[in-house]
């Protein structure tokens, strides 16, 4: 991948929470201009996280380029989810851009629950480096407007991995900051982290096979 590519790429990102409509247009043209073929991934990934205020459960599975994942998030309030179909692209530079549909919806307590349905997109990247390994992660979805970006450093040495991240949607804002450690050479991590907007701890676990 060019560093024009790179650069631009950035940008659009960087728009995303402020400009959502033309985000989700610009990033869909933008990676649709440099696919050179689907993308290929086998394997399933799991995570728990606890707090006082918010329990949230988040899983996806990976054959080939289709992908399905479902999230559920309960908090003082309510509670939201969605489930998702993707199909994936492989770009230059080890990037993969996915599109699928989504149904999502949150339910408020004494409401009813609100069904959105829509479409989603993400790119994301996974490489390794010479401590470990690094990966970084933005999507966007049409329901509730919803995006997400993600950041994390492994450290192979200490079996140490960190990560930042910041989503958003028409109902919440929240970054968090999380500390997670494998346990041996398994696939399996326990978490504790924080969440700056809320002011709150918590911890969890996550399983990853890919």
């Amino acid at each position: 991948m060019s560093r024009e590519y790179m650069h631009i790429l950035r940008h659009v990102l960087a728009l995303g929470s402020v400009m959502y409509p033309k985000f989700l247009v610009a990033l869909s043209l933008l990676v649709a201009a440099g696919m050179t073929q689907t993308a290929v991934a086998d394997g399933y990934f799991l995570q728990a996280d606890v707090g006082g205020q918010t329990q949230s459960l988040v899983g996806s599975a990976a054959h080939g380029p289709f992908s399905f994942g479902a999230n559920l998030t309960d908090y003082a309030g309510g509670r939201s989810g969605a489930i998702t179909a993707s199909y994936g692209y492989a770009l230059s530079g080890a990037v993969t851009f996915k599109v699928g549909p989504t149904i999502g919806f949150t339910k408020e307590d004494g409401r009813g629950t609100d069904v959105d349905a829509g479409a989603r997109v993400a790119i994301d990247r996974w490489s390794a480096t010479s401590f470990g390994s690094t990966y970084w992660l933005a999507e966007a979805s049409t329901p509730q407007q919803s995006w997400f970006l993600l950041g994390q450093m492994a450290f192979a040495p200490v079996n140490i991995g960190i990560e930042l991240s910041r989503g958003g949607s028409d109902t919440y804002h929240e970054t968090t900051l999380a500390l997670q450690r494998r346990i041996g050479e398994g696939q399996v991590s326990l978490r504790l982290g924080y969440k700056l907007s809320s002011d709150e701890v918590f911890a969890g676990f996550s399983i990853n096979t890919f």
